[in-house]
């Protein structure tokens, strides 16, 4: 039990239970920051993919577009290819004098015919479908687009909530993803700001709660934190 006088005591008690309060409310706030700093992030890092993704849409048509155009002109090769072969079968077999060689090979050429346009037609329905799943992935990812100012400005409301972040990084993004882009770079720099200023004060924090552990207890706590220094000095001074 230290010999601390009664006064003394709890001054030192009350001390420490200020810089705990203090502690608390600087990592509450960092942690905010944290939670901020990473939406901000994964909201502006999306603006990029989606309008990187948009940029590429008009090519990526355009070359399913001109695969269909010449997987059609192939079906249509193939198509009378087959009436040509499929002709020729009929014909041989109804000629009285039709060989068997002539006739089987007539019948293989069919099948091989009506295979490649089958293929033909298999490459253009999925050179169909795929056209198909990239304007559905443009609308949606236009939709998506539209979406992410409303998300940003909910971040821009929660920065404004901060004391230590003002500014241009608590206003709201205009409409456009390069808008969005600019907006997120704006709140990284100034939360990147926000965060050392706080770990530079809970730091200080720490220091003073060492220094008083330190100075009532006679010893080195080694950095402790200062949930920990408060409880040695209530197990001390209680």
């Amino acid at each position: 039990m230290s010999h601390v006088g009664v006064d003394a005591s709890s001054e030192h008690l009350a001390h420490a239970a200020e810089l705990e309060r203090r502690d608390n409310a600087v990592a509450s706030e960092l942690q905010t920051v944290l939670e901020l700093a990473e939406r901000a992030r994964a909201i502006r890092a999306r603006a990029n993919e989606i309008r990187d993704a948009l940029e590429r849409f008009p090519d990526e048509l355009a070359e399913v577009h001109a695969r269909r155009q010449e997987i059609e002109v192939e079906v249509a090769g193939a198509r009378s290819e087959l009436a040509a072969a499929e002709a020729r079968v009929a014909e041989l077999e109804s000629s009285r004098r039709r060989k068997d060689d002539e006739l089987d090979r007539a019948r293989s050429e069919a099948a091989t015919a009506r295979e490649q346009l089958s293929d033909a037609g298999a490459q253009l329905a999925r050179h169909e479908l795929r056209a198909g799943e990239l304007r559905l992935q443009e609308t949606a990812l236009r939709t998506e687009a539209a979406d992410l100012p409303r998300a940003a400005a909910d971040v821009a409301t929660d920065i404004r909530r901060l004391a230590r972040v003002g500014g241009a990084a608590a206003a709201e993004p205009e409409a456009t993803l390069d808008d969005v882009e600019e907006w997120g770079a704006r709140v990284r720099s100034a939360l990147f700001v926000a965060r050392g200023t706080l770990e530079t004060e809970r730091e200080r924090i720490v220091i003073e709660a060492n220094a008083l552990g330190t100075a009532v207890l006679g010893e080195n706590l080694g950095g402790s934190s200062v949930a920990v220094i408060r409880r040695r000095l209530e197990e001390s001074l209680g």
